[in-house]
């Protein structure tokens, strides 16, 4: 469709890669530019992602990092190739959230605060994090135990302790 639009005669590779870029980041939000100083940290943030994926073992391959705003609330994302696999051990999944936690770490770092611009690396963080503790069973603190999810039981009704419930939020 860019490509027709743009009145190109052929679908070439730069075709496909703002089409990709569409469809997982949504469109480019060209009505509100960053300031200076959003650029900048949202350069820094994406960097960060980067560079921790560089250098844990277990995380994806980087493909591409982008810092252009998009319709679907990104400021700018880092876009992997994900592995074709079905079993991922601790190690990996904690390499994978330390690459979602790595932008805001390097804004901590360069600029010596934080913002709100890593919501959605946190969620991912803690989604991951408490899937090892309650899903696979990944804590020494609790054991070899699966829980089930509040989407898979009654929500009001915990089959663990409020100790259990301590160490889960620990």
């Amino acid at each position: 469709l860019i490509a027709a639009r743009d009145g190109a005669d052929y679908v070439d590779m730069v075709y496909l890669e703002r089409a990709i870029d569409r469809t997982l980041g949504g469109l480019e939000r060209k009505s509100k530019p960053l300031n200076l100083f959003e650029k900048t940290v949202v350069a820094h943030h994406e960097a960060g992602h980067a560079v921790a994926g560089w250098f844990l073992r277990s995380a994806d391959p980087l493909l591409k990092v982008t810092i252009v705003p998009r319709s679907g609330g990104a400021l700018g994302f880092a876009q992997y190739l994900p592995k074709e696999q079905f079993i991922y051990t601790q190690e990996a999944i904690l390499d994978t959230m330390c690459v979602a936690l790595g932008g805001r770490a390097a804004e901590q770092l360069v600029f010596g605060h934080l913002s709100t611009g890593a919501a959605d690396d946190l969620q991912k963080g803690a989604r991951m994090g408490y899937s090892q503790v309650m899903t696979y069973g990944m804590s020494s603190g609790i054991g070899h135990v699966s829980f089930p999810t509040e989407s898979e039981g009654n929500s009001i009704d915990k089959p663990y302790s409020e100790e259990t419930a301590r160490l889960i939020d620990a």
